[in-house]
């Protein structure tokens, strides 16, 4: 069997037991704002047939079919672009190589190292308003 046919024959045989489960489950009733299938005082039936011809089913059926194998076919696609991704490193977060470190000259090695400055030690002050001005 080609597999066209395989699809085909699935669609109607989809379409065959969706028609069945529907007239299957039997009546339902609305009660305020729940669905039952028992009736209930006050309840309506709501009439659950299907307007749709079976032309329109079918069809239906067949776009329903083809949108899931393009979306199969998009998900492969995606999976096989993935593949052949690396990731990103993280010390290139922009996109763009870190800069070349200078080179050090040959005269600096080894001669007048400079101390490296000892950074500032932070020291928190109150800020002194008016009030303690005046009291000084």
């Amino acid at each position: 069997m080609k597999p066209h046919m395989k699809r085909m024959a699935a669609v109607f045989l989809l379409a065959f037991t969706t028609c069945t489960v529907v007239d299957a489950a039997g009546p339902i009733y609305r009660c305020g704002r729940e669905y039952s299938q028992t009736p209930c005082s006050g309840g309506r039936l709501i009439d659950t047939a299907d307007p749709r011809s079976a032309a329109q089913r079918a069809e239906a059926q067949r776009v329903l079919a083809r949108e899931q194998e393009l979306g199969a076919q998009m998900e492969r696609e995606r999976r096989a672009q993935e593949a052949g991704h690396t990731p990103a490193l993280a010390g290139v977060i922009n996109g763009r190589p870190a800069p070349a470190e200078p080179a050090a000259s040959s005269k600096s090695r080894g001669k007048n190292k400079k101390k490296a400055a000892k950074p500032a030690v932070f020291k928190a002050v109150a800020p002194v308003t008016k009030a303690k001005r005046a009291q000084e």
